[in-house]
């Protein structure tokens, strides 16, 4: 009876380990990945913000672009394991990314006779390390992805040993190699008035001084990648002040009494607990929807326009002139009915609703009609500029945005249509823009693949097609 009893408690041990340690593990790393997702969006999303220099001019410095953004997504973390989002009042409820449990060292290569003890601060508060070098092994890394369907892991010895990744020689190093994301070995260098990114809780620099070199809007800054971590110290990279950090490894409780291997090596799991890891990666791609324009918010905007004349503006003004009569826009300095246009108004401009520029919000929309319109109501307009396309077989529809300003045309003030446009590069939108659909596409029942398919390579400027210079926003794309 003593016998079988001691092996339905062996037994019970091992099942006990099953629910209660691999439901820890599991807990963990859904909790560290939720936090891991959102700074990764909030890190790219902020990838292209505005400082304020000297002369009290928006200005975008790509240094102290990228050090806001890393501390957005380092107080992102910080939120997401904040029991009421105020990190000064303390956390009476211990949100975090798992429980962290004290157990001593105990007897021998079993670890027998060890006590628990839970600790004050009995869950982890992670605090990402800016990695202002971008080292591939860091807690944020810029760089560039692209997705794989090869069925290896995209992470470790498989990944390292490509030599290309993402058409580039493979930056990643040891086990944070990966096959989908390839570490940008540049990053931007600061002003000589400073050293470093202020930290967390302090703000930068006002007026931000000039000198700062280095660019984020190449293709190899196209991706955030954040990753969090619980795991010991064994192998030399979790922990590295400014670079990496990592929270305890999450220890065996239940599976202390079950069948887990043990040994005196570097690591151990039933001495040192299991690592468990969170990684995400945030990829800017075109906007698929933007809304309304609001209070110090970009929006959509009332005129439309085709995307071959749209590719093809220089960065330099373009004057453009409007016929009221029809709403058409026209390059140059004459509009009529009969010109041919390069774009059009969608809106009157008298109804408050702006209900016509949120059937131009989408992409997949159909082009409304023009509209006629006093021109002395358009005054200046600067925002996310729908961009549309004939769909072969279809109708013309929207295929993404563009960021234009539209302006008075000071070598023709006495005319109210006249106007300048204004393009600016491709940059990741800060708010009111997202690559990710709220609702289905507005596409017709009848509509073939290939259309689906023309559509979105003309949005996602696949080779071969206009590239348009569209509005980017981040998606979760790992």
């Amino acid at each position: 009876m003593l016998v079988q009893v001691a092996l339905i408690i062996f037994a019970l041990f091992g099942l006990l380990s099953l629910v209660v340690d691999v439901g820890f593990m599991r807990l963990t790393q859904a909790q560290l990945q939720n936090a891991a997702d959102s700074a990764a969006v909030e890190g790219l999303r902020r990838r292209d913000v505005t400082v304020q220099n000297a002369a009290g001019q928006a200005v975008r410095d790509p240094y102290a672009s990228d050090c806001l953004r890393r501390a957005a997504a380092g107080r992102m973390v910080r939120r997401t394991f904040d029991d009421d989002f105020n990190a000064a009042n303390g956390d009476d409820l211990q949100f975090g990314g798992g429980p962290v449990i004290g157990l001593s060292e105990g007897v021998t290569s079993l670890h027998a006779l060890q006590t628990i003890a839970a600790p004050v601060a009995h869950s982890y508060k992670p605090e990402l390390q800016f990695n202002q070098g971008n080292v591939g092994y860091g807690d944020m890394v810029s760089g560039r992805f692209c997705y794989t369907e090869d069925p290896k892991a995209a992470e470790g010895a498989d990944a390292l040993a490509q030599e290309l990744v993402c058409t580039e020689e493979q930056r990643g190093v040891g086990a944070y190699a990966r096959t989908d994301f390839n570490p940008n070995g540049t990053s931007p260098e600061p002003p000589t008035a400073i050293s470093e990114c202020p930290g967390l809780d302090e703000e930068l620099p006002d007026p931000w001084p000039t000198g700062g070199t280095g660019s984020l809007t190449t293709v190899d800054d196209s991706a955030f990648l954040v990753r969090l971590r619980r795991s010991p110290e064994f192998d030399g990279v979790q922990i590295e002040p400014g670079v990496a950090s990592s929270g305890p490894a999450l220890p065996l409780l239940f599976g202390r009494g079950a069948t887990v291997m043990s040994n005196e090596g570097p690591y151990s799991p039933r001495r040192d607990g299991f690592t468990v890891r969170a990684t995400a990666i945030a990829d800017a791609r075109p906007a698929l929807q933007v809304g309304l324009p609001q209070a110090n918010q970009l929006g959509v905007t009332p005129f439309a326009l085709v995307d071959t004349y749209a590719a093809n503006l220089p960065a330099t003004a373009v004057q453009v002139t409007i016929d009221p009569a029809s709403g058409l826009i026209c390059n140059g300095l004459v509009c009529t009915a009969v010109t041919p246009s390069i774009g059009r108004f969608i809106d009157a401009l008298t109804d408050a609703t702006r209900a016509a520029w949120v059937g131009v919000s989408t992409v997949g929309n159909a082009l409304t009609a023009a509209r006629p319109l006093n021109c002395a109501a358009i005054g200046t307009r600067t925002g996310y500029v729908p961009v549309y396309s004939a769909i072969t077989g279809d109708t013309t529809r929207i295929i993404g945005f563009t960021r234009i300003a539209l302006n008075p045309d000071p070598a023709r003030a006495a005319n109210t249509c006249a106007k300048v446009i204004v393009r600016s590069a491709s940059l990741v939108a800060p708010d009111n823009a997202s690559a990710v659909l709220t609702n289905r596409l507005a596409l017709p029942v009848t509509a073939t693949a290939a259309q689906v398919r023309e559509l979105f390579e003309k949005q996602r400027v696949a080779v071969g097609r206009l590239d348009y210079q569209p509005v980017l926003a981040p998606a979760l794309a790992r």
